[in-house]
């Protein structure tokens, strides 16, 4: 019925979904539905975006194709708000793709605040369907970074190019996209994910006084290819530090590293803010931002409460694996928010506390004793400094380990494609599983090392704490 080929207005959309009010319940009542993340009402979600704040209540836009839980058409934004991360109400579609700016889809984008508007800006993806030959990577497609201002976040605003296809460098090609903004003593710099002619990733930085004129200014890039292109760059700084986080596309796996088909990277990048110029700091094989399966696009923004609070899409683009649920009409989802801090050259990350009011009964656990019956919606913190192994199974057939220095979240026969994931670590001295009916969410030593993965499995019959040497756990079940 839709396609990249046509625009999408909002009253195509509402034509729509006037029909579609028994499938929407039917899938609201599944029991694989998550308890405390957010996912699509109908259709598919991917790419968090326009992550703002407004008084007491948090505003989260994502991307979304309501037509086809596959995603093979058009992308429009969604608007959900929340006031606790826990609980969260379905705004409806925000943002369409109606004009000659975006008539392919309403790509990626962020919300930034100033005196007191709300500056939207995303990317306004045009394909030309003219002719046959076009690659749309060097020719036949138009990325416009589109600006939109308003002080009402459920009317984003006029549509006006704020970076347009010849404000480009000539190296690059059509793919130029995912804009995210950073004030610095006075001047705003947009990122922008970016192809090279040659198929090298890099992110192309803009500078403005106004957030209405743009100019190229530099880009950020390493010394050797790394990926041929790079998505959803978020350029923030955080205690004292300036942190990008970005997606490579196309970098090979590296033993236990980037072992899915595309990842999510940080650097620790060094400024001249006068330059301007901004340089990848250190050396070696850049850090995964999570280990697991389902991780990828994460967005981050400051809080009224001063947090740096990041949300990932829990799924990653061309993978193998399954989700079950899309015959059953909706796929994907958000992860939780999650604090981020610098600890000891590490980029960390932690649940936000707002989580912990599900927390209900408790149970304390040593090693050997189990929790019977633990059901599919827990929060489990294993303490175990010295240990020298430990084993949990988490559900049926998916087990999280530890042994000769490797932490492995194995899935089993239970993974719909998902084998094992790994990551090396010096030493394990806690572990934070995070279950909701259908996704695990990891921690590990306080955040250093995160691992996201959907899982349909059943809960396992019985949670057992296996370990060599001192551990316990804390087992809370959880419900509203």
């Amino acid at each position: 019925m839709f396609d990249q080929k046509h625009r999408v207005t909002r009253s195509d959309y509402e034509l729509w979904r006037a029909g579609q009010d028994e499938t929407a319940a039917r899938i609201a009542a599944d029991p694989d539905r998550l308890l405390f993340h957010a996912e699509p009402e109908l259709g598919w979600l991917n790419d968090p975006n326009g992550l703002v704040q407004v008084g007491d209540t948090y505003h989260i836009y994502h991307q979304y194709d309501p037509f086809d839980a596959a995603h093979g058409g058009p992308v429009l934004w969604n608007h959900l708000t929340t006031k606790d991360f826990v609980t969260y109400e379905n705004r409806g579609p925000a943002l369409f793709p109606d004009s000659d700016l975006d008539s392919s889809g309403a790509y990626s984008g962020s919300a930034f605040m100033h005196d007191g508007k709300i500056h939207y800006f995303y990317t306004g993806n045009v394909k030309h369907f003219d002719r046959d030959d076009y690659d749309y990577v060097l020719t036949g497609r138009d990325q416009n970074q589109i600006h939109m201002v308003t002080e009402n976040p459920d009317k984003l605003g006029e549509k006006h190019i704020a970076v347009g296809p010849v404000d480009y460098p000539d190296d690059i090609s059509t793919h130029v996209r995912d804009p995210k903004i950073l004030e610095h003593d006075g001047i705003y710099y947009m990122v922008l994910g970016a192809r090279t002619k040659d198929d090298r990733g890099c992110v192309l930085v803009y500078t403005s006084h106004d957030l209405e004129c743009w100019k190229y200014a530099t880009r950020i890039e390493l010394g050797e290819k790394f990926g041929f292109m790079w998505e959803c760059p978020d350029l923030f700084e955080l205690d004292g530090e300036l942190i990008l986080v970005c997606c490579p596309q196309g970098v090979p796996a590296d033993g236990w590293r980037y072992q899915n088909p595309h990842q999510c990277v940080w650097f620790r990048i060094e400024a001249d803010w006068e330059a301007p110029s901004f340089k990848i700091a250190g050396q070696g094989m850049p850090p995964m931002v999570d280990a697991g399966f389902d991780f990828y696009a994460p967005q981050s923004f400051a809080d009224a409460d001063g947090r740096r609070i990041m949300i990932g899409w829990a799924g990653c683009p061309d993978a193998t694996a399954q989700n079950p649920t899309v015959e059953r009409g909706w796929q994907c989802a958000l992860t939780v928010p999650r604090v981020l801090n610098m600890r000891d050259g590490k980029l960390c990350q932690w649940p936000a506390r707002e989580v912990e009011q599900l927390r209900k009964e408790r149970v304390s656990v040593t090693a050997g004793e189990t929790v019977g019956s633990p059901g599919r919606l827990f929060d489990a913190v294993v303490s175990c400094r010295g240990t020298k192994s430990i084993e949990l199974e988490v559900r049926e057939g998916v087990v999280v380990c530890f042994a000769s220095g490797m932490l492995t979240l194995d899935m089993g026969d239970e993974g719909y494609g998902r084998d094992k994931r790994s990551v090396e670590l010096d030493e394990l001295y806690c572990l934070r599983v995070l279950s909701d009916a259908t996704m695990l969410e990891v921690f590990v030593n306080d955040g250093e090392v995160a691992l996201t993965s959907r899982t349909y499995s059943s809960a396992a019959p019985a949670m057992q704490l296996r370990a060599e040497g001192d551990a316990s756990m804390e087992f809370y079940r959880l419900a509203r």
